[in-house]
Parts: C-alpha cells; sequence; structure tokens
C-alpha cells in the first residue's frame, strides 16, 4: 500500500498571494501554510547548493509528519562529464545524500535531473547506481531520447529507484515506470479536463501499490486555475484526500 504526495516545485513564490497566500502572511510562515494545503514539496535550492543542517531542520519542523520533500541532486552531481561519479565526486556524493538525509522521515526521494545533452551510457548509469548511498530512493530524470530504451528503467528499479516522468502534452500514459515509488513533473502548462481526470485516475491507481509524487508547474499560471500550476496540485490534493 502507498501513498500519493502532490505539491509544486518549490513554495517561496509571491505571485501566489493573495489567492493562495494570504495578503498579509509573513513569508516565514508560507511552508507552514503551504503543508497546511498540499502534502509535498520538490525543493530545487539544493540543485544550486548545499544547504545548512539548520535549515533542514527548521523545513521538518515547519511541516506535518506527514508531509514530503524531495530534493534535486546538486548540479556538480548531474551535470559533470559522465554522470558515473569519480573518485573526487564520489566523496560530493556521499556528502550530498548526508546533508538532505537532515529532512529524516520528511525526505521522499532525490531527483537527479540530468541536461539534455546527457546522452544515454548503460556503464556510467550502473556505476552511478552502485554508488549510490543505500537510503537514497533515487529518481533519475533523462532529457535525452537515447535513454528512452529497453532495460534503463528496469535497471534503475533494481537498484531501488525510478525513472521521472515529465509530462509535457497532457497525454496520460497507461501505467508509470517501474520501480518501488514513482515520480511525475506535470509540467503542461493547462491541462484539458479529461486529462486532469485521467491523471488522477493514474495516480490513484499506482499508488495504491507504491508511494507516488506527483508535482505540478510552479510559475507562469495563475494560481486560481484548477487546471495548471498550484491550483492543479490544490484539486488533485482535495480529490485524492476526499
Amino acid at each position: 500500500m502507498g501513498q500519493l504526495f502532490v505539491g509544486t516545485s518549490g513554495w517561496s513564490y509571491r505571485e501566489w498571494k493573495p489567492d493562495f497566500y494570504p495578503a498579509d502572511l509573513p513569508q516565514r510562515l508560507w511552508l507552514e501554510h503551504y503543508s497546511s494545503a498540499l502534502s509535498a514539496c520538490e525543493i530545487n535550492a539544493t540543485f544550486y547548493r548545499m544547504q545548512s543542517p539548520a535549515t533542514f531542520e527548521k523545513w521538518s519542523a515547519n511541516t506535518p509528519e506527514s508531509f514530503r520533500f524531495t530534493t534535486k541532486a546538486h548540479r556538480g552531481l548531474t551535470h559533470s562529464r559522465s554522470i558515473a561519479p569519480d573518485e573526487g565526486r564520489l566523496k560530493f556524493l556521499n556528502d550530498f545524500v548526508k546533508s538532505v538525509g537532515g529532512l529524516g522521515p520528511r525526505l521522499g526521494a532525490v531527483l537527479f535531473q540530468f541536461p539534455p545533452h546527457r546522452q544515454r551510457d548503460d556503464d556510467a548509469l550502473v556505476a552511478l547506481l552502485d554508488a549510490l548511498p543505500e537510503e537514497t530512493r533515487p529518481v533519475l530524470e533523462f532529457r535525452h531520447e537515447s535513454w528512452a530504451a529497453d532495460g534503463v528503467a528496469e535497471t534503475i528499479a533494481a537498484a531501488g529507484g525510478t525513472v521521472c516522468i515529465s509530462n509535457t502534452d497532457g497525454d496520460v500514459p497507461e501505467s508509470l515506470p517501474p520501480g518501488p515509488l514513482a515520480y511525475v513533473r506535470l509540467r503542461t502548462e493547462r491541462y484539458s479536463p479529461e486529462a486532469r481526470a485521467g491523471w488522477l485516475e493514474l495516480l490513484r491507481r499506482e499508488s495504491r501499490e507504491r508511494d507516488v509524487f506527483a508535482f505540478s508547474k510552479h510559475e507562469g499560471i495563475p494560481t486560481t486555475d484548477l487546471y495548471g500550476g498550484v491550483g492543479l496540485a490544490q484539486w488533485l490534493t482535495a480529490e485524492t484526500r476526499g
């Protein structure tokens, strides 16, 4: 039995006031408000720099026990010459995983988002997966078409992770990639009523068997629009909680 965790990629957006965040709500309370309305958040800040233990402790303390964060792996791990960590990056990888572990049980997964030019390399993939600490729960997002090949998703699933689906056309797949968890980034600007209902059904079905994380696009969409952005995340959350 799994759970469905829904949110957006980040929470610190001034344009969400006053429709999502009340006009008089101070920024220091935004995460607390966000986590009362949604069940997960994808942290982008970890892609740019390591966060302090105090920061992770604060984020954890300001959210319910049932809330989950996912963190983007640092760009030093995903945007180097190879996805296989060399000796220097191996230490950095372990330091990074240890640091995000400061979220404790609220850490749901670590997203490794590779650049569009990164082509398939099976040996490097195996080297990366072998190097990951056991507690990582890795999610890999490939943006080069060469990775859409037989065996890639299965190799990652066998290592305890999954392939991230980044949806940009609204189409609903029959199922999500294999693994002990599933991960979807809903990047379409606006989903039709039919697509929205289809994604809800798929996410519900998949979460009966494993944890599923779904994150809608966080910018450029009115917060009152239930077919995109934070509005879509709120709608999905309300439907699954109800």
